[in-house]
């Protein structure tokens, strides 16, 4: 990943990380390729701290010690019309490598706007603001947006987008952010599902909310629980509650190998940032597909990308912790022979990675089942075209 400096004075001081309690990953080389990319996301309150002290360098010295290629970040704040400063222009003053998309939302409650903001070192060539729909129509919650860019990474076109859904565990609000998550699901090319692209931010889902197997039944990855557990410790973003505090995500499509994921411990704000390395993978996405597992199609899934090499990637989740696993098998249409079989192996709350050698699995049908001991349930089964 590029080197990036920060332009505040001092010296950078260490933050501190938690990696997670998942399989080993190294981080890509600083002699990577243009396709190996650290992306960073991260809620920073308008980089109000957990002291209460706004103070945008503390933002800065993070990100720059974590050198990410790629930066998603939420309670972006530009507060020019009220005389205070536009944050996103001091990020990329400070980090002048960055080209920048701010996708306004709403006013932040001082009279200036909030939003969510995009930096790349890489071009951008295509810029997205999209508003999510309010709920009620009448309400006065804040408004929330979708931003995205089109990027060009060494000449291959990949596209990030970025979201803040609205916040509450009442009715009201639980909602309103179901409506908006499904808004953005909408949004998001379905049609390039077999494309580099990722979606990130301050989702305010929390790892068995309900709503959340939708962006996996869309073909969205979780670039965390790629590598790591779902809850716990070492996974939650938004410290001081329990720990199925996680509700940052980075997901990424299938043309995306997750290489290493980890948190950052800091009081620069309210939200711990979540940092995934990803690299494309050496041979495209030819096709994928993702069966949903359970009576509701809520109990975990199952997602199979086949590369234009015949091989293929199998990633099998559970997100129920409800003594049931979520088992998966995937042959070739051609052929009875199972060529992979894949089960989250905790019974709840994690996910496995499997994949097959090139040639083997050109045309793949794949089968989820919930699994106790030697019982299967509830079956069902996609050929993947």
């Amino acid at each position: 990943m590029a080197a990036l400096a920060a332009t505040t004075a001092g010296a950078a001081q260490a933050v501190p990380r938690i990696e997670g309690t998942g399989p080993a990953a190294s981080a890509a080389s600083e002699a990577a390729a243009p396709t190996q990319l650290r992306i960073m996301d991260w809620n920073i309150q308008g980089a109000q701290g957990t002291d209460h002290v706004t103070d945008i360098n503390r933002i800065i010295k993070v990100i720059g010690q974590e050198n990410p290629d790629i930066v998603t970040l939420q309670e972006v704040h530009d507060d020019t019309a009220v005389g205070q400063p536009n944050q996103w222009q001091q990020l990329l003053d400070a980090f002048p490598q960055f080209t920048a998309h701010f996708a306004k939302s709403d006013g932040d409650g001082s009279g200036g706007n909030a939003g969510n903001l995009i930096l790349s070192r890489f071009p951008i060539k295509e810029r997205l603001t999209y508003l999510l729909p309010q709920y009620p129509a009448n309400t006065n919650a804040v408004r929330r947006s979708l931003g995205g860019v089109r990027l060009d990474v060494g000449g291959t076109d990949v596209r990030v987008y970025t979201s803040h859904l609205s916040a509450g565990l009442s009715d009201m609000p639980t909602e309103r952010r179901n409506r908006q998550a499904r808004a953005i699901v909408a949004k998001l090319p379905a049609d390039l599902m077999d494309t580099p692209m990722v979606f990130s931010g301050d989702l305010n889902i929390r790892p068995d909310d309900p709503i959340r197997p939708l962006f996996a039944g869309a073909g969205w990855n979780d670039t965390w629980t790629e590598l790591h557990e779902n809850i716990g410790a070492s996974a939650i973003t938004h410290p001081g509650g329990t720990d199925v505090d996680r509700i940052d995500y980075v997901y990424a499509t299938p043309s995306f190998d997750v290489t290493a994921a980890h948190t950052v411990v800091t009081s620069a704000s309210d939200h711990y940032p979540v940092i995934s390395d990803v690299s494309v993978r050496s041979s495209a996405v030819a096709k994928e597909g993702t069966v949903m597992a359970g009576p509701a199609s809520a109990s975990g899934w199952a997602n199979v990308a086949a590369s234009a090499d015949g091989s293929a990637t199998l990633r099998v989740c559970d997100n129920a912790a409800d003594g049931w696993g979520v088992r998966a098998y995937v042959r070739d249409k051609s052929s009875a022979t199972t060529v992979l079989t894949g089960a989250d192996g905790a019974y709840a709350d994690g996910c496995g990675g499997f994949t097959a050698p090139p040639a083997s699995l050109p045309s793949p049908i794949v089968k989820v089942c919930l699994y106790r001991a030697g019982e299967e349930k509830n079956c069902r089964e996609l050929t993947v075209t």
